[in-house]
């Protein structure tokens, strides 16, 4: 909801998903909405782009936990390791 003042934000989600849905079900509400976003420039090709950069965006986080994840066991791993070695019996 980006431009959307925080205060009618939960509103402007609410009419944006309605939107969506009559979009996918209604065929005159598609075309209506179809001609409402060419009148302001968007076409197929640049609301694609957009959903690939917010997918991207989503995955770019997505990875960020994984690999905080990926850190977090290996530091178990090596915290496991080095209790099991330091309660080992002692070698000369």
């Amino acid at each position: 909801m980006v431009g959307i003042d925080s205060e009618f934000e939960a509103e402007a989600e609410t009419y944006t998903l309605q939107n969506a849905l009559s979009w996918r079900r209604d065929p005159v509400a598609a075309s209506e909405i179809e001609a409402r976003l060419r009148t302001y420039g968007f076409d197929q090709r640049a609301i694609t782009t957009e959903v690939y950069v917010q997918a991207r965006e989503v995955l770019v986080l997505f990875e960020g936990l994984l690999n905080a994840a990926q850190t977090r066991r290996m530091l178990l791993l090596r915290e496991i390791r080095n209790h099991r070695f330091l309660s080992g019996p002692l070698r000369r």
